[in-house]
Protein backbone atom coordinates (compact mmCIF):
# COMPACT_ATOMS: atom_id res chain seq x y z
CA UNK A 1 0.00 0.00 0.00
CA UNK A 2 2.40 2.53 0.62
CA UNK A 3 4.29 1.97 -2.65
CA UNK A 4 0.84 2.96 -4.15
CA UNK A 5 0.71 5.96 -2.12
CA UNK A 6 3.76 7.13 -3.13
CA UNK A 7 4.21 6.01 -6.93
CA UNK A 8 6.63 7.80 -9.08
CA UNK A 9 6.69 10.79 -6.38
CA UNK A 10 10.07 12.90 -5.89
CA UNK A 11 11.92 11.30 -8.46
CA UNK A 12 13.70 13.65 -11.43
CA UNK A 13 13.85 11.30 -13.95
CA UNK A 14 12.75 7.87 -15.34
CA UNK A 15 14.63 5.41 -17.87
CA UNK A 16 13.22 4.71 -21.28
CA UNK A 17 11.15 2.20 -21.06
CA UNK A 18 10.94 2.53 -17.18
CA UNK A 19 7.24 3.03 -15.00
CA UNK A 20 4.91 1.62 -12.55
CA UNK A 21 2.66 -0.58 -12.52
CA UNK A 22 -0.56 -0.60 -10.17
CA UNK A 23 -2.49 -3.87 -9.51
CA UNK A 24 -5.48 -3.25 -7.46
CA UNK A 25 -8.16 -5.91 -6.23
CA UNK A 26 -10.54 -5.29 -8.07
CA UNK A 27 -12.16 -2.95 -11.30
CA UNK A 28 -13.32 0.43 -10.72
CA UNK A 29 -12.66 3.87 -11.78
CA UNK A 30 -9.32 5.08 -10.34
CA UNK A 31 -8.05 8.54 -9.72
CA UNK A 32 -4.00 9.35 -9.84
CA UNK A 33 -2.96 12.92 -8.55
CA UNK A 34 0.57 14.09 -9.32
CA UNK A 35 1.26 15.69 -5.82
CA UNK A 36 5.42 15.64 -5.23
CA UNK A 37 5.46 13.95 -8.88
CA UNK A 38 8.41 16.07 -10.44
CA UNK A 39 8.45 14.76 -14.12
CA UNK A 40 5.07 14.92 -16.54
CA UNK A 41 3.77 11.46 -17.21
CA UNK A 42 1.54 9.45 -19.10
CA UNK A 43 -1.18 7.02 -17.50
CA UNK A 44 -2.87 4.16 -19.21
CA UNK A 45 -5.77 2.38 -17.36
CA UNK A 46 -6.93 -1.22 -17.81
CA UNK A 47 -10.03 -3.23 -17.09
CA UNK A 48 -9.76 -6.30 -15.35
CA UNK A 49 -9.29 -8.50 -18.90
CA UNK A 50 -6.01 -6.34 -19.37
CA UNK A 51 -7.09 -4.09 -22.18
CA UNK A 52 -6.42 -0.47 -22.42
CA UNK A 53 -9.23 1.73 -21.51
CA UNK A 54 -8.16 4.93 -21.16
CA UNK A 55 -4.39 7.05 -21.38
CA UNK A 56 -4.01 10.27 -19.93
CA UNK A 57 -1.30 12.92 -19.90
CA UNK A 58 -0.60 13.76 -16.61
CA UNK A 59 1.29 17.65 -15.55
CA UNK A 60 4.21 17.70 -12.84
CA UNK A 61 3.66 19.73 -9.77
CA UNK A 62 5.70 21.75 -7.78
CA UNK A 63 6.57 20.31 -4.24
CA UNK A 64 4.57 23.64 -2.94
CA UNK A 65 1.48 22.45 -5.05
CA UNK A 66 -1.29 22.09 -1.57
CA UNK A 67 -4.04 20.36 -4.47
CA UNK A 68 -2.66 18.78 -7.75
CA UNK A 69 -5.22 17.92 -10.22
CA UNK A 70 -5.65 14.67 -9.91
CA UNK A 71 -6.70 12.41 -13.07
CA UNK A 72 -9.79 9.73 -13.62
CA UNK A 73 -9.94 6.76 -15.46
CA UNK A 74 -12.81 7.23 -17.83
CA UNK A 75 -14.19 3.70 -17.37
CA UNK A 76 -13.01 1.08 -14.25
CA UNK A 77 -10.02 0.17 -14.14
CA UNK A 78 -7.86 -3.00 -12.44
CA UNK A 79 -4.56 -1.95 -13.45
CA UNK A 80 -2.69 1.42 -13.87
CA UNK A 81 0.33 2.04 -15.82
CA UNK A 82 2.58 5.31 -15.04
CA UNK A 83 5.45 5.88 -17.80
CA UNK A 84 7.14 8.66 -19.13
CA UNK A 85 4.89 11.32 -21.13
CA UNK A 86 3.70 10.09 -24.30
CA UNK A 87 4.71 6.53 -24.12
CA UNK A 88 1.74 5.56 -25.40
CA UNK A 89 2.14 7.20 -28.46
CA UNK A 90 5.44 7.10 -29.18
CA UNK A 91 5.21 2.94 -29.02
CA UNK A 92 1.86 3.11 -30.85
CA UNK A 93 -0.23 1.88 -27.94
CA UNK A 94 -3.92 2.37 -28.28
CA UNK A 95 -7.20 2.20 -26.54
CA UNK A 96 -8.26 -1.93 -26.68
CA UNK A 97 -4.36 -2.82 -26.84
CA UNK A 98 -4.09 -6.00 -24.10
CA UNK A 99 -0.67 -6.62 -22.20
CA UNK A 100 -0.40 -10.25 -20.53
CA UNK A 101 2.46 -11.23 -17.51
CA UNK A 102 4.91 -12.92 -18.49
CA UNK A 103 5.67 -16.96 -16.52
CA UNK A 104 9.24 -17.39 -15.32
Amino acid sequence: ATEHAQGLMFRKKLGLDDGMLFVFDDEQTRSFWMKNTLIDLSIGYFDKEKALVDIQEMKATSLLEASPPTYSSAKPAMYALEMNKGWFKKNGIKLGHKFQFLKR
